[in-house]
């Protein structure tokens, strides 16, 4: 959900600026008020600061990769709004997304969602929240026409299957059926009574 945010915060502060509490707002225009440049422009540009950091880190010895990463960032964000090139609040929406990105293991997965961010930022200064609820719809299609292994991706949510129980699972014990979308040659994984021991010693 983190690639959400800038798309989320140029939608707020462009189209639907009756969501913001009235202080907040005032708050929002009075840190905007010295800087010359459009909330997009703010963004894209910080956006793509944050990822050559990120990838210079990546790039130098291990040790140091880290100290660069932080320390760049902290630097450039101060520069930045001393120098009233952008405002403070969209360094914290920023850093708040860099953060939250990084709490993604898989490096292919995150860095889809790092591109991801800058096309729900490009609709949501485009059209606010009806772009970033198109751009959702679109993922989702998207989602759940892939397949892993020949399986559907969103499996075993998107198609439901027979076997699905929501969110939450029944105890092992009477896990007797495989999954249904696996097409296995034996349906069941276990009796009926997977237990049999228990009932052999009361006999």
């Amino acid at each position: 959900m983190h690639y959400f945010y800038p798309g989320l915060y140029i939608a707020i502060t462009n189209f639907h600026q009756e969501l913001i509490p009235t202080e907040l707002l005032f708050a929002i225009v009075a840190s905007r008020e010295s800087v010359p440049f459009p909330v997009f422009f703010e963004i894209i540009m910080m956006e793509f600061s944050f990822e050559l950091i990120r990838e210079a880190g990546l790039r130098v010895p291990t040790p140091i990769g880290p100290t660069i990463g932080i320390v760049g960032a902290l630097v450039l964000g101060q520069a930045a709004v001393e120098a009233n090139i952008v405002s403070p609040i969209l360094i914290i929406i920023v850093a708040i997304t860099g953060i939250s990105s990084f709490t993604i293991p898989d490096y292919s997965l995150s860095f889809h969602c790092r591109l991801l961010r800058f096309v729900y930022i490009i609709l949501g200064y485009l059209l606010g929240f009806l772009g970033i609820s198109i751009g959702l719809f679109v993922h989702f299609l998207i989602m759940s026409s892939l397949k892993s292994f020949g399986y559907p991706y969103l499996q075993p949510y998107i198609p439901v299957t027979r076997d699905y129980k929501g969110l939450l699972l029944s105890p092992a014990w009477k896990r007797e059926h495989r999954s249904d979308f696996l097409n296995t040659k034996r349906p069941k994984k276990q009796p009926i009574i997977s237990m049999e021991w228990r009932y052999q010693n009361k006999q």
